[in-house]
This record gives C-alpha cells, sequence and structure tokens, in this order.
C-alpha cells in the first residue's frame, strides 16, 4: 500500500482523481497520506538544489504533491 501511495502525486500532476482508489478511500490516512508527502517534499528539494534542467518538473509535481496532501490532511 505505502509504495502505491507513491504514484498519488504523479496521478495528479496527470490529471487524473487519485480519490477513484478504492484501497486509498479505506487505507489508513498515514498509510496512504504519509509516503505521499514524503515524495512531494523530496521533489520539493529537488526543485530548489537540484540540476537546473530538472527544476521546474520537479517544482510542478511538489505542488501537485502537496495539493493533494493538504487535501487529504483537511
Amino acid at each position: 500500500m505505502a509504495l502505491t501511495a507513491l504514484l498519488v502525486p504523479r496521478l495528479i500532476l496527470a490529471d487524473h482523481a487519485s480519490g477513484q482508489v478504492p484501497t486509498w478511500k479505506t487505507a489508513p490516512e498515514a498509510t496512504v497520506t504519509g509516503p505521499a508527502a514524503v515524495w512531494s517534499l523530496f521533489r520539493e528539494f529537488v526543485a530548489r538544489n537540484g540540476p537546473e534542467h530538472i527544476r521546474a518538473s520537479r517544482a510542478r509535481a511538489a505542488a501537485a504533491g502537496r495539493d493533494w496532501v493538504e487535501y487529504r490532511i483537511g
């Protein structure tokens, strides 16, 4: 489950509704939200400190993940 949660920001970035995945609806919040938050934080780090040529794409990914985490935790 936790590894599957790493898909959340990618699905959102691709304009897919991650809430449509049944197991994510019933899973404990920390099981889904925690890994997605860590994924998003890492993308934020790379957006600020990574190679110039990938910073913009990582910033978009971090924003998508951050939006979903905020939605998930209210």
